[in-house]
């Protein structure tokens, strides 16, 4: 009986951190979408960072190689994820949307790594279109809130 409830507070535990990054990663699009800076900065640690790849050819043209040259853009820490999204696009002037899909999520202990595919949509002249999709490569670090917040983000956009 004792072993019964160990292993079922295990797989409740291990649900509820992977509920807890899912969490993490609902929280980034709503704010950012919503110009929720503050909130949108707190999903990163506080030495975080946020970096974005494009896919290019040897020509610096989008390329479908496969070939990612060195990051585009990249932010380190609070001050600089607090800037990069107070100058972000966000409803009611432009209205578009973060969208993440099929994360595949590994927790250890108090770490996880994440890797889930992203679009971009957004509204242009009355018509819904997709500004870029990709995937998302995170690694996410539990806070001492017991929150989960991104260590590192990259974003490899493939197409944009």
């Amino acid at each position: 009986m004792g072993s019964d409830v160990a292993d079922l507070e295990r797989r409740l535990a291990a649900l509820e951190d992977e509920r807890g990054v899912l969490d993490l990663l609902y929280r980034y699009g709503q704010a950012i979408d919503y110009g929720l800076e503050e909130e949108w900065a707190d999903c990163f640690a506080p030495d975080g960072v946020f970096e974005m790849r494009h896919r290019k050819g040897a020509d610096g043209v989008t390329s479908t190689s496969g070939r990612w040259d060195a990051t585009d853009r990249r932010f380190d820490g609070h001050a600089a994820l607090l800037d990069f999204v107070r100058h972000h696009t966000r409803a009611p002037a432009v209205y578009h949307k973060h969208v993440v899909v099929e994360p595949r999520i590994t927790v250890t202990g108090d770490r996880a790594t994440v890797a889930s595919y992203f679009m971009f949509v957004h509204e242009s002249d009355g018509e819904p279109r997709v500004g870029s999709f990709g995937r998302y490569l995170d690694r996410v670090v539990r806070g001492a809130d017991d929150r989960w917040r991104f260590a590192e983000r990259v974003a490899e956009i493939e197409v944009s």
